[in-house]
């Protein structure tokens, strides 16, 4: 039978590390799998915790900016006019015709959208603030705030979409068409 370097044989060798495996993990081991998976368990919990009300935010600045240009490019494509009516915690689209401002739009995009619970709208015209309805009045005909038109005239808006810690601004400009800041509010 060989023997090893210190007059062991290679069979005793074998045999002994085959033991110590069979004995199952250490507990280093089972301590660095358990870091591991806490580590990668903690960054899933604030890829998912952080989509909430932030991101929600932007995204309804992004649609409203975004719907804003659509709304002058149908307008120019049209030739008719639309606007924009502005409530405390939601919008919609309005279209004139010869009876006056429609709130039906036959396309589905200029629907009328509601705002998370906890955010509001406000409305600047030229600087100046607007007085918003908090919500849509069923027996008064629309009033539109934001005239969409042809000609692409327009005032300088600014619409504000914040909670309590954040605030989304939307503005518009001849050079760069409707655009979406991030401000943190001070708390």
């Amino acid at each position: 039978m060989p023997t090893s370097a210190i007059g062991l044989s290679n069979n005793f060798h074998l045999a002994a590390i085959h033991s110590m495996r069979s004995q199952g993990f250490t507990l280093i081991e089972l301590l660095i799998v358990l870091v591991l998976i806490s580590v990668m368990t903690g960054m899933a919990m604030l890829a998912i915790g952080n989509d909430g009300k932030d991101r929600q935010q932007l995204s309804e600045a992004r649609r409203l900016s975004s719907l804003l240009t659509l709304a002058e490019q149908e307008v120019v494509l049209r030739g008719e006019v639309m606007a924009l009516e502005v409530f405390e915690h939601s919008y919609r689209f309005l279209i004139m015709n010869e009876s006056g401002w429609q709130t039906d739009t036959p396309d589905g995009l200029f629907r009328a959208r509601e705002l998370a619970i906890g955010t509001k709208i406000s409305l600047m015209v030229n600087q100046a603030p607007q007085a918003l309805k908090i919500k849509p009045a069923a027996v008064n005909p629309p009033v539109p705030h934001i005239l969409l038109t042809p000609d692409g005239i327009s005032d300088a808006i600014e619409l504000i979409i914040s909670d309590s810690r954040h605030a989304m601004h939307i503005s518009n400009s001849v050079e760069q068409g409707w655009q979406v800041a991030d401000v943190e509010l001070a708390p």
